[in-house]
């Protein structure tokens, strides 16, 4: 069976999705924190690579070793082909499984300890040619996403780098409007940044941060205390660990740009030509993007099996509201049941039956919440997904999706929506998932009903 190149993720107070979209690599999607939303997408479009010496460099070619790339490498969804490893030239240009207690998969999504505190940790490991690259996401509840690169390998015997372009599209506040400035980390205020364009960190001093603010207009009920935010915190320079500054051939350490439906789009640049963009525009209280750029040198003498990694730091601070009316304090519960089969024709059908009754509390700082089941029988999932949002009206916009996995691979998919008004109920029955694709009909029945109630106080 193959695996599934997208998923859903819900997680202590997080809830997003994820998958390898395109050649922007593992990208985190339609993430919330706390109920509310905080990005639109988070995605890496391109880790650029130069050595001290180009492959055409002095107008000789690499064949008498004069030097390599340089490379625009892109993470997509390749999974591995029989005997590609085997190509002597370009060598591999596929996805790597890592090896977990659950089984052997591509995209990891596991819990671990980074420093006596939990972590979600996703994460997909590539061979591009002579790299070895792992694209990280280590995420924690106290709002704190850290993007990593993990990089080894040498295409040349010479010193070359390692330029990751990550993109993070916010999402803060209802509309999406924001201004951007610079602090000393966790320190006093340096700058407002005000236009579209290139930042360089040194510009602003040592250790400093870039801060995304909400300038959502006031709530229809309660007051804004404190607006949502996303702190940016470049990564330290460390030349023992290969971080470094700007360089020639990479010579920003970010841009700041107004979200564009066509700039949501693959790195559109050749190898030797860097961000650029044609229009540049005040970006006070507009939906702006971020993107920030590493730069991680790989020393020759180092050897083409040293590992070393770069990234930056993002914290997410949700908006805190006060005076909030009690009927404006929503209970929202979903009930479930949930028939998982899998089916077997020489010997008994595997079954699994479970019933839950789950809630979520919704008002103005927290708008959205979800539920998230599964169910197992064999190596079939089911799974429902149940997204409450609270509407001005108090009634709450119910989104479900339903999915029926074989393994690791989603074989079949519902979703819909509906609104539950205040102080009310409705049910939604006979969702019916059946695997048809391989002869071997396993399948999910469930059905939910959703009460929309005030908040009970002790």
């Amino acid at each position: 069976m193959g695996e599934t190149s997208n998923g859903h993720c819900k997680w202590g107070n997080w809830f997003f999705d994820y998958g390898v979209f395109g050649t922007e690599g593992l990208c985190l999607v339609d993430g919330f924190f706390r109920g509310q939303k905080m990005f639109n997408k988070l995605s890496l479009p391109v880790i650029r690579v130069k050595y001290v010496k180009d492959e055409f460099w002095g107008g000789f070619s690499s064949v008498v070793g004069v030097g390599c790339g340089p490379y625009n490498d892109q993470i997509t969804w390749d999974t591995e082909d029989f005997g590609e490893n085997l190509n002597p030239i370009a060598g591999p240009h596929h996805l790597v499984k890592f090896s977990t207690p659950s089984g052997d998969r591509y995209i990891l999504n596991d819990e671990i300890l980074v420093s006596g505190t939990k972590h979600l940790h996703l994460a997909v490991y590539a061979r591009i040619g002579a790299y070895h690259i792992q694209q990280s996401w280590f995420i924690n509840d106290d709002g704190w996403i850290h993007p990593r690169i993990f990089s080894k390998g040498l295409s040349c015997n010479l010193d070359h780098w390692h330029h990751p372009y990550w993109r993070f599209n916010f999402a803060l506040g209802i509309p999406e409007s924001h201004r951007l400035s610079v602090s000393r980390e966790g320190g006093p205020f340096i700058a407002d940044i005000t236009n579209e364009g290139s930042l360089i960190n040194s510009t602003f001093g040592e250790l400093i941060e870039y801060v995304v603010t909400s300038t959502q207009p006031s709530l229809l009920v309660g007051q804004v205390e404190r607006p949502s935010r996303a702190i940016i915190i470049p990564p330290h320079r460390d030349e023992k660990k290969g971080v470094v500054g700007p360089t020639e051939f990479s010579p920003f350490d970010g841009y700041v740009r107004k979200f564009r439906p066509e700039e949501d789009a693959s790195w559109p640049h050749d190898v030797h030509t860097d961000i650029k963009f044609n229009i540049h525009e005040p970006c006070n209280d507009g939906d702006i993007v971020f993107w920030s750029i590493c730069h991680l040198k790989h020393k020759e003498s180092d050897g083409a099996d040293h590992m070393h990694d770069v990234g930056p730091d993002i914290l997410l601070e949700p908006m805190i509201v006060a005076g909030v009316p009690p009927e404006f304090k929503r209970e929202i519960t979903v009930k479930c049941e949930l028939h998982v089969k899998d089916f077997k024709l020489t010997k008994k059908d595997l079954w699994d039956h479970k019933a839950f009754s789950d809630s979520v509390l919704l008002d103005p700082a927290a708008l959205t919440g979800e539920v998230v089941r599964k169910g197992n029988a064999g190596d079939v999932t089911g799974e429902l997904v149940v997204r409450v949002t609270l509407n001005p009206d108090l009634s709450v916009n119910v989104q479900f999706t339903a999915n029926l996995f074989d393994e690791l691979e989603r074989v079949a998919q519902v979703s819909g929506q509906f609104n539950v008004l205040r102080d009310s109920d409705l049910a939604w029955n006979g969702i019916h998932l059946v695997d048809y694709h391989g002869g071997d009909p396993d399948t999910a029945d469930m059905s939910f009903h959703v009460f929309n109630n005030v908040q009970q106080t002790a």
